[in-house]
């Protein structure tokens, strides 16, 4: 789609939006309670975790207040579909586990960690990026446990860039759509755990189509290993491929 009709599309489904939501009182009550949640949640000086429960309320309201209307779902509607037009990789991880396409890995991205010195005593923090592809470098890197979250995008991890510490470490991955390759060193005990709803797991040559399965599985020195890595991932749509090298 022309880039400039696309951008006229979504406007106007916009400004659909907002009409259909303020011309509903139910549903201009959902969008001010989420705000409201908001503010508390902006403004509140208790607890981390008493704050996010403002936060989820809000964010509740505000998906309440959406999924009630159809300009809504068309917008939704038309974002996928333009984004599996101009997307070849996107389209292919869905049609994949469908057809059962060959495998494709060529143009996948990198992610680690870079090396840092910190304290025990450091508070880090890090914004999530829901949209897109990863890419960090190709250099070495310092490991640290992973928790990784993504609405939309391909994920390759090279643990061969970096030196896993002599204990249990962990991936833990949330996606939506998308692929995820995770390569280990050989020497390396390995424990996966996949929650999938429709997709591939492959586990060095070994290949798993998986429709809103489950799957556990671990190296047999995984229990008498000093090295170990735990991977825990939870993923809509999409493949996941574990390689030993």
């Amino acid at each position: 789609m022309n880039s400039s009709l696309y951008r006229t599309a979504m406007i106007l489904l916009f400004v659909w939006l907002f009409y259909q939501i303020f011309n509903n009182l139910f549903l201009l009550l959902l969008l001010v309670g989420a705000l409201f949640s908001y503010i508390l949640y902006r403004g509140s000086d208790q607890e981390e975790e008493k704050k996010s429960g403002y936060l989820w309320t809000a964010l509740g309201l505000l998906l309440l207040s959406l999924f009630f209307t159809s300009a809504f779902w068309a917008i939704l509607g038309v974002f996928l579909v333009v984004e599996f037009n101009s997307n070849s990789r996107l389209s292919r991880t869905v049609r994949d586990p469908l057809f059962k396409k060959k495998q494709y890995w060529q143009e996948k991205e990198y992610v680690s960690v870079n090396w840092d010195n910190y304290d025990a005593s450091d508070l880090q923090f890090s914004r999530n990026k829901w949209f897109g592809d990863d890419s960090i470098g190709k250099e070495i890197f310092q490991w640290e446990d992973k928790n990784y979250i993504r609405l939309l995008g391909d994920t390759f991890f090279d643990l061969g860039n970096t030196i896993l510490p002599k204990k249990e470490n962990i991936i833990l991955i949330r996606k939506g759509l998308g692929d995820t390759k995770i390569i280990v060193p050989r020497d390396t005990a390995l424990s996966v755990n996949v929650s999938m709803g429709l997709g591939k797991l492959v586990i060095d040559k070994e290949e798993y189509t998986l429709k809103n399965e489950t799957v556990k599985w671990h190296s047999s020195d995984y229990s008498t290993s000093m090295r170990k890595l735990k991977i825990v991932t939870s993923t809509l749509v999409g493949e996941i491929e574990v390689v030993h090298l």
